[in-house]
């Protein structure tokens, strides 16, 4: 890192625009500061005048993200934060476009902070181009390794800052409500899941649904219902959007407010029946005695259960391990089964971000282990990592799954929520604690490398015994 970056300050008057940017046309190589910066504004896509009322509104906070700079006789380049030094550039002198309005707002923006052009701005800076373009590459192509937050995520933040609105309060209220109800757990993290919030919301945030349950929220933010029955009502609509169901041979998203009315207040104990006998049908135990469900739709096609943060636990219950060792075992089910990291006050997120490193890397060593492979004493957990990547890829695994596995254990991307210091910083720092949501969001990552080390390992055993019976 020290090679290769330098850290400055460095004043807007000295950075430059890159005029080879993405967002810029051939024609614009070589083109003047006032030309690049009226390009930008000339797109709304860009929204460089919504950005610019956002640095003035918070113009007090520290500056979250580095500039990447690109030092080329003596001229500073930015690769990447383009679009963020324009806006700089036109809080310091609105004169830089010729649009009026334009010039008005930024002028009346600029006279609420103190900016000119000895504003400095913090920087990594560069000689290899091909090193600045990585965080390009990072950033623009790979989105940041970041993982968005739903509509159900927004609405707990905002809850939570006392900035929600009725509608998220609703939404967090119904959430709660859900995690508790008596349901398979696969389904309640499916329905708040990419592919159906939508629809659910959309018949169960509404004024049919207000009305016809007698939806209210007390002092605490609990859901009050009128409705005794909601709770059975609550799993019908929940299995019928998993079902990609319809209503007077409607789908659910084309239904207007009267229709999600009608179908609300037509929901009888015959469905709570029908629901109750789909599930138990569809509903199958594994040799582990290990219960999963799956709802087929309408046309009878299976659909796969996304990954959600809306589970309690670390480890999804659509997850399944078989480890035959008895401590990482044990450590896999405490994870998946008795430490919770939900939002009561019994979650234990410190306890699980510290044994969710253990099982990482005793993981690594039984496999190691039983590949005949012995680590050295001082061998690291990304040199660990390395090996048995390398292991796995050399059994022809397919090499896309270990992309996640391989930012944990690359010494280049320290800065990645997923790098293996970031889960050091668990065991070892006196001040980081790790968050539900972030704790959920490694294992997504990583459950693929888990599942195939594991599977491995069970297809070594397998045909361990099987070999064995044949000597016999």
């Amino acid at each position: 890192m020290a090679e290769k970056f330098t850290k400055n300050n460095i004043s807007i008057k000295n950075l430059s625009l890159w005029d080879e940017n993405a967002r810029f046309p051939d024609k614009y190589f070589n083109k003047t500061e006032k030309e690049l910066v009226e390009y930008f504004l000339s797109k709304k896509d860009f929204k460089l005048a919504e950005l610019a009322e956002e640095v003035v509104n918070e113009f007090d906070l520290p500056q979250l993200e580095k500039l990447v700079i690109y030092e080329l006789n003596g001229k500073n380049i930015v690769l990447e934060g383009n679009r963020r030094l324009a806006v700089y550039k036109l809080l310091d002198n609105p004169e830089l476009t010729d649009n009026v309005k334009i010039k008005n707002k930024l002028n009346g923006l600029k006279s609420r902070i103190k900016i000119n052009d000895n504003f400095k701005l913090e920087c990594l800076i560069t000689k290899d181009k091909d090193q600045g373009l990585r965080y390009i590459d990072r950033k623009h192509l790979r989105g940041n390794n970041e993982v968005s937050w739903g509509d159900n995520e927004r609405a707990h933040h905002n809850a939570r800052r006392g900035n929600a609105s009725q509608k998220e309060l609703l939404k967090v209220a119904i959430t709660k409500r859900i995690k508790d109800l008596d349901f398979p757990e696969e389904l309640k993290e499916q329905v708040l899941g990419h592919g159906f919030v939508t629809t659910f919301w959309r018949l169960i945030e509404q004024n049919p649904a207000w009305s016809t349950f007698g939806f209210s929220l007390d002092d605490n933010g609990e859901l009050q219902t009128t409705d005794k029955e909601f709770d059975e009502k609550l799993k019908v609509i929940i299995f019928d959007v998993l079902q990609k169901g319809k209503f007077n041979n409607k789908l659910f998203s084309r239904l207007n407010t009267k229709e999600i009315e009608s179908y609300l207040k037509q929901i009888k104990n015959d469905d709570y029946k029908r629901v109750a006998d789909e599930i138990k049908k569809q509903t199958k135990t594994d040799l582990f005695g290990k219960e999963s469900t799956s709802v087929q739709k309408n046309n009878g096609a299976n659909r796969s259960i996304p990954k959600s943060s809306l589970r309690n636990y670390l480890i999804p219950k659509t997850c399944v391990l078989q480890i035959q060792e008895t401590k990482i075992n044990n450590i896999y089910c405490e994870l998946k089964n008795d430490l919770l990291i939900d939002d009561s006050k019994n979650a234990v997120p410190n306890a699980v971000g510290v044994l969710f490193r253990v099982f990482l890397e005793i993981s690594l060593d039984y496999y190691a282990k039983m590949n005949s492979h012995g680590f050295k004493k001082n061998d690291t957990i990304n040199q660990k990592i390395s090996w048995v990547v390398k292991s796995l890829e050399d059994k022809k695994y397919d090499k896309n799954k270990f992309n996640n596995i391989n930012k944990v254990g690359s010494s280049t991307g320290q800065k990645s929520y997923l790098s293996i210091e970031n889960f050091h910083e668990y065991v070892h720092s006196t001040t980081t604690q790790p968050s539900s949501s972030e704790l959920k969001s490694k294992w997504d990552n990583l459950q693929d490398f888990f599942e195939i080390l594991w599977g491995d390992l069970n297809k070594k055993a397998k045909t361990k015994k099987q070999n064995a019976k044949r000597k016999k």
